[in-house]
């Protein structure tokens, strides 16, 4: 059976952490970094394959690719959990997420970017998904988007364009499995 929670690497590859709740905020110097979160020690001495990085974000491709090219993008502090937790404040990151999304992948076909919405998304860090070129069987089904109406705003689903999200919280709402 597929590893549909396979974008970090296997519990096997991290034998060496030690096995502490996910959600205790750990503060190592200016950097907030939560202990176990396994995108909170993204390297590549850990195993991620970063195709960039820098002082705010990094990326790196999924070990499972849904699309001919998968990359995840990260703020490199574990700023919230989930896209469930973002606020109107948060829109400059999302804006430098997105902009560095289109800097990586080809502009043609255009590329897909969004957030799987808790519960389900594997990862209690927050990540975008960034798609270009056909996506796999199960891709297809793994991150369907919804839109509701002309205006072309969230519909029901468990994964969420960075386009929708932004609208959302332009308008002051919270992203959810409902409609946004």
């Amino acid at each position: 059976m597929p590893n549909f929670a396979s974008c970090f690497p296997s519990s096997s590859d991290r034998a060496d952490y030690p096995i502490q709740d996910p959600l205790i905020p750990s503060t190592t110097g200016d950097s907030k970094v939560v202990k176990g979160c396994i995108f909170c020690d993204a390297s590549k001495e850990n195993g991620f394959n970063i195709v960039y990085e820098d002082n705010q974000l990094i990326a790196f491709y999924d070990r499972t690719p849904r699309a001919k090219t998968h990359l995840l993008i990260i703020p490199r502090e574990h700023v919230v959990s989930s896209v469930k937790q973002l606020t109107k404040e948060h829109l400059p990151l999302l804006g430098s997420m997105r902009s560095l999304a289109t800097s990586l992948v080809p502009d043609r076909p255009p590329p897909k970017m969004g957030f799987h919405i808790p519960p389900f998304s594997s990862v209690p860090h927050l990540h975008l998904h960034v798609f270009s070129g056909p996506h796999t069987i199960i891709g297809r089904l793994k991150y369907p988007i919804a839109h509701r109406g002309r205006d072309r705003g969230k519909g029901w689903s468990w994964f969420v364009t960075i386009d929708q999200v932004e609208k959302i919280l332009q308008d002051g709402g919270k992203v959810g499995l409902g409609r946004g």
